[in-house]
């Protein structure tokens, strides 16, 4: 009976359990700023779960071939750092919040202007970095954008990242534009570039949240529709959230400029994008552990 009990599937002994993702779950290494990314995958699972472990385990696979990629480069100081991969997990450093987290407690803990300025541009010059690479995220939305202790933007989750031109196999809405032939580049990318600007600035989901089909299907209406919340309240940034939305910028790097043409006075730039970056030898240090860890499980 043991035999085919259902259990999740970890390999790996003395790990914390900390969150789970769309394709994968996260677990931090004991006593260090190191959690690793494993597939999502049901042990004596039903063959509809075995196929959806399969397809994880696939995007997992994806993620780790852009981090390989990205190793090639210097590091963005706004993209998660990863360390180390095998054919089963990320080993990634340890953010303690997500965007998507922190908006969300915005009522008690409010969030400046100036705040909210500094995310936006991170997440403008993240996205400008990887397009300058032929890469565009593909999911860019507050679940997938984590904080460091900062506050500070680091990008995560590549799964869904492709080249320029590749079919685009994820929507997420409203960080979407709905096209059944939408392929990786700039007007993907500055739709959703669009909506976390949105989401920051209100604290608001475009077109409010949904918990029915019904709703789910008048979202998805809207959209094809290019009916579009109304943006003019937003003095600064409504018209870039708009031109966006509405496709208008020819590449990221253009919408990472209209963002600092409307906010690069407010306040200073000196004062907002200092997000920390490892240098050679603290990246070692993380390796090093990830290796160990490695080296002390019994697989």
């Amino acid at each position: 009976m043991a035999q085919n009990r259902r259990t999740l599937y970890n390999p790996f002994l003395g790990v914390e359990y900390l969150d789970r993702g769309g394709y994968a779950h996260i677990f931090r290494l004991p006593s260090t700023e190191i959690v690793l990314k494993l597939s999502h995958r049901i042990v004596n699972g039903t063959a509809a779960e075995d196929k959806r472990a399969a397809e994880s385990l696939e995007i997992l696979r994806s993620e780790r071939s852009v981090y390989d990629a990205l190793k090639a480069y210097p590091t963005h100081p706004n993209i998660v750092q990863c360390f180390l991969s095998t054919d089963i997990a990320i080993f990634l450093k340890f953010e303690p919040d997500t965007l998507w987290k922190r908006l969300d407690r915005r009522a008690d803990d409010p969030i400046s202007d100036e705040q909210q300025f500094r995310w936006i541009r991170e997440i403008a010059s993240a996205a400008t970095w990887l397009e300058s690479l032929d890469y565009f995220h593909g999911d860019l939305r507050p679940e997938n954008i984590l904080l460091d202790a900062t506050e500070h933007v680091k990008l995560c989750d590549f799964g869904r990242t492709s080249k320029r031109g590749t079919k685009i196999e994820v929507a997420t809405y409203p960080f979407y534009r709905p096209d059944d032939k939408a392929v990786a580049g700039a007007t993907h990318e500055q739709f959703a570039m669009g909506s976390c600007a949105f989401n920051i600035r209100t604290g608001e989901m475009p077109y409010g949240e949904w918990s029915t089909p019904a709703e789910f299907r008048a979202i998805c209406d809207a959209l094809r529709r290019g009916e579009y919340p109304p943006t003019h309240d937003d003095a600064v940034l409504g018209d870039v959230i708009s031109s966006c939305w509405h496709a208008r910028y020819k590449s990221i790097k253009d919408v990472e400029d209209a963002i600092e043409q409307a906010v690069g006075t407010l306040p200073p730039r000196a004062e907002v994008s200092l997000a920390s970056s490892m240098t050679t030898e603290e990246f070692g240090v993380y390796v090093q552990q990830c290796q160990a860890f490695l080296d002390s499980q019994d697989l």
